[in-house]
């Protein structure tokens, strides 16, 4: 069998659980440099082709890329004043407005690794090298596209492995650190807030092994616990702890809710119970369409 026969036979992305089957295989925190970039990427572009898909369904971003079988990964859209061409990893455009909603993904999935000068052995740290890197990283993705696209809904995703909770023991754990480092990155409520902000920024905390793998997201701009794990999102939530994390439909409701927001499509009503799953639009460009068409009639 062919190795595109192999390709065609893979089978799709649904589920977190997929995306982290088709990353495979995983190195050890200790493996060499390139193994763990690889993988990187290999994780990255198996997460944009599920969150591309779990939008596709909602039969609201028609045309968004990666499409099923990860055509279009890092598709490029013009950005800045020169209209220079950076790669996206899940992109919502149409050819009347341009760029509309993209999400931004970034992972960091294993521990700081380090060479003991005197024993010569690498010695694993925490879960915090490149973290600011990253941050500049962003800064500079949503710098350009929202100063070509101002109207552009931008979310960041940050995928971390659920044991940077568990260190720094007198000190914030790592995912506190994180939490730390992308707020000011997160938070752009209008059109005309700074360009260097996305609208919302989460950071996924994920397990592979042991338990049943699964990822839990946390939106920085939630108080987060100081060391510890916050409860899953299927647990009760606990405000000391923060709060709890929200599962992947969750988010991508969330995603919905703002793009919804930005362009007048999508209100929050006083009875609706938050985070209760993907919305409805409650208004569509043409309702409004109709309704200036009946108020130029009047008499």
């Amino acid at each position: 069998m062919t190795s595109k026969r192999k390709k065609n036979l893979a089978r799709p992305i649904l589920s977190f659980v997929d995306a982290l089957a088709r990353a495979k295989p995983r190195p050890a925190d200790n493996a060499i440099r390139k193994y763990k970039k690889n993988y990187a990427e290999r994780l990255s572009n198996a997460l944009a082709v599920l969150i591309a898909g779990k939008l596709r369904v909602t039969r609201q971003f028609e045309g968004v890329l990666p499409d099923e079988e990860g055509h279009g990964r890092e598709s490029r859209s013009a950005s800045g004043a020169l209209k220079k061409a950076k790669k996206t990893d899940v992109r919502y455009a149409t050819s009347e407005t341009g760029l509309e909603l993209l999400v931004s993904i970034k992972t960091l999935n294993f521990r700081d690794a380090k060479r003991d000068k005197k024993t010569k052995k690498v010695v694993l740290g925490r879960y915090t090298k490149n973290m600011v890197r990253n941050d500049h990283e962003l800064r500079a993705e949503a710098m350009d596209h929202h100063d070509r696209f101002p109207y552009a809904v931008l979310v960041g995703l940050f995928f971390l492995p659920v044991e940077a909770c568990d260190d720094g023991q007198n000190d914030k754990s790592s995912f506190a650190h994180a939490v730390m480092t992308l707020r000011p990155r997160a938070g752009r409520t209008e059109p005309t807030d700074h360009p260097a902000k996305f609208e919302r920024l989460f950071i996924g905390l994920y397990r592979v092994g042991g338990d049943q793998p699964d990822v839990g997201l946390f939106d920085v701009n939630t108080a987060p616990p100081r060391r510890g794990r916050p409860p899953w999102h299927d647990e009760v939530t606990d405000e000391a702890r923060g709060g709890r994390l929200l599962c992947l439909d969750e988010v991508v409701a969330e995603i919905i809710r703002e793009y919804g927001i930005r362009n007048r499509t999508y209100i929050r009503w006083a009875d609706e119970v938050p985070n209760e799953g993907v919305p409805a639009v409650v208004v569509t460009a043409d309702e409004d369409a109709e309704e200036d068409e009946e108020s130029d009639g009047a008499v």
